[in-house]
């Protein structure tokens, strides 16, 4: 099996938890749906593309940073936060709220990632990186240097290999063996009236070192597991 296996290095990154809202904690890796929209960025896509993504990788620390958030009192308003610090200008806004906000970050990134969709899919996507399409993950602000971006030849682990070399998303139907931290993670939404359903992928947060005790698992020429969910097949 053929996939595209891209090693990325961001200086500091945060993949917000959707459900965070006084604090802006952030998943130990990008989730899938992140990875996957940065792909349709990169793409320049304008529909639905199906792959399949694993994400592995490791930081160094975590960092706390201060940030002033703006929130709307109500759907439809007039106004925008617009920002005027050191102006001679006074602008009130009655209809929007701020307030200081902790964003958690991880420092110093690295990343490796592997993408399976169609050959001509992974070919484009492969081209446009290394054309130098610009692309964030996570934040508009959190830039991506690419180090590595190349289609390799997955194949069969052997027993001795079949061990997590960083930190990895596995998805519980790959595996419910594993040890991990659960995390339920976005994958694919329906807009239902108007609002976005998710569908989320059962996965455990397996840190590196870790047996994968499963004749399924598949391994990259320099030996990094790629395990694809069955939720992401179509």
């Amino acid at each position: 099996m053929k996939v595209l296996r891209l090693k990325l290095f961001q200086e500091t990154a945060c993949y917000k938890k959707p459900a965070a809202s006084k604090v802006g904690e952030t998943y130990p890796l990008p989730p899938f749906a992140t990875v996957k929209g940065m792909f349709h960025q990169i793409l320049g896509a304008e529909s639905y593309i199906p792959m399949q993504i694993c994400v592995q990788g490791s930081y160094e620390s975590r960092i706390v940073d201060y940030q002033k958030h703006y929130f709307y009192k109500k759907i439809n308003i007039n106004q925008f936060p617009l920002i005027t610090d050191g102006l001679a200008v006074n602008v009130e806004l009655t209809e929007i709220t701020s307030m200081p906000i902790y964003i958690h970050m991880l420092y110093h990134v690295n990343l490796v990632i592997h993408v399976k969709a169609e050959d001509d899919v992974m070919v484009q996507l492969k081209n446009n990186i290394e054309q130098g399409a610009a692309f964030s993950l996570g934040r508009w602000e959190d830039l991506v240097r690419v180090d590595e971006c190349q289609i390799v030849e997955t194949r069969l682990a052997e027993e001795d290999e079949a061990e997590t070399k960083l930190p990895i998303y596995v998805p519980l139907s790959f595996s419910k063996d594993v040890v991990g931290v659960p995390y339920r993670l976005n994958w694919k939404y329906e807009i239902v009236k108007g609002v976005r359903q998710w569908q989320r992928i059962k996965v455990r947060y397996v840190q590196s070192g870790e047996g994968l005790y499963d004749e399924g698992c598949k391994v990259d020429p320099e030996g990094y597991p790629v395990i694809f969910a069955k939720e992401m097949e179509e």
